[in-house]
């Protein structure tokens, strides 16, 4: 996937440094020399040079400088060339439903204490099947391990990795934090119809359901942020399913997205219930 210079300087901070491995970035070693990299040994230089070892994003971002280059392709990124994540062609299906469970029902956490400094993608599910599928999908997506935490009534799936975590909100703005009221729809899954159903997917497993009123299917999204639900309404009107505007329940302190009109319950069943997320398809490595 290739990142802008402005995205690899955002994955800056002030832990332990983020890596990549780059093609790319490793053929461009060439317009080098080892004396232009202070604070490292010959030995680094031409492991970064051989594609042996992941290249610091202090040095990428000298790199990209020097050379004046817009954007960079990237294959992988670790953290002091610790377990690699790798990004899946954002325009698959099954990476838009990633990104709707996780503003669904998951989180960004950033801590620091002391000398640590940790980031985790955060996903919360009362069903063990959920979270078995959640850790596959993640697993095709990003070649990322999970941990998951049996807590009370539900289960907090964990994914351990700080370049994802910061890209999630660097690159696509979700909040870092519970910050419900500044989640918004991406960008990214506004540009196709197949993007839009397996986003819409992603949150209404996570924060809907389909279920019998006054003898009615009736289908309801329900979230803190009217803001968001009003970008998903957008995003439903978009492919044929229309909601009225989201109503306020006062009772549960959220707002909801809610229908009981046959055809148009029958056109979310048909469109999203049912929609198929396939397997996801990586770049090549």
């Amino acid at each position: 996937m290739k990142f802008t210079k402005e995205l690899l300087k955002s994955l800056v901070d002030s832990g332990q440094e983020v890596c990549i491995f780059s093609k790319e970035a490793s053929i461009l070693f060439s317009d080098f020399s080892r004396n232009d990299f202070n604070n490292f040994s010959t030995r680094s230089y031409y492991l970064w040079k051989n594609q042996e070892r992941p290249i610091p994003l202090s040095v990428v971002i000298k790199i990209v400088e020097k050379l004046n280059l817009k954007s960079l392709e990237v294959e992988y990124f670790s953290t002091k060339g610790g377990n690699k994540i790798k990004l899946p062609n954002e325009e698959n299906v099954s990476f838009c439903y990633f990104l709707g469970v996780v503003l669904g029902d998951g989180c960004i956490i950033h801590s620091i204490r002391g000398n640590r400094n940790s980031w985790s993608i955060q996903i919360t599910s009362n069903s063990i099947e959920k979270i078995k599928y959640f850790r596959k999908l993640i697993l095709e997506l990003f070649e990322a391990k999970t941990v998951f935490y049996h807590v009370k009534n539900y289960y907090n799936l964990h994914i351990f990795s700080k370049p994802l975590a910061m890209i999630l909100a660097n690159k696509y703005e979700i909040p870092i934090g519970l910050k419900y009221e500044k989640i918004k729809v991406p960008e990214i899954v506004k540009k196709r119809q197949g993007w839009k159903k397996g986003f819409i997917k992603g949150v209404f497993e996570c924060d809907g359901n389909i279920y019998n009123y006054r003898c009615k299917k009736s289908v309801q999204l329900r979230q803190k942020s009217k803001d968001f639900l009003i970008g998903v309404r957008e995003i439903c009107k978009d492919i044929g399913i229309f909601f009225h505007e989201p109503y306020y329940d006062k009772a549960n302190n959220s707002w909801v997205l809610w229908t009981c009109k046959k055809s148009v319950v029958g056109n979310f069943i048909k469109k999203i219930s049912d929609f198929k997320i396939e397997a996801p398809v990586t770049q090549p490595g």
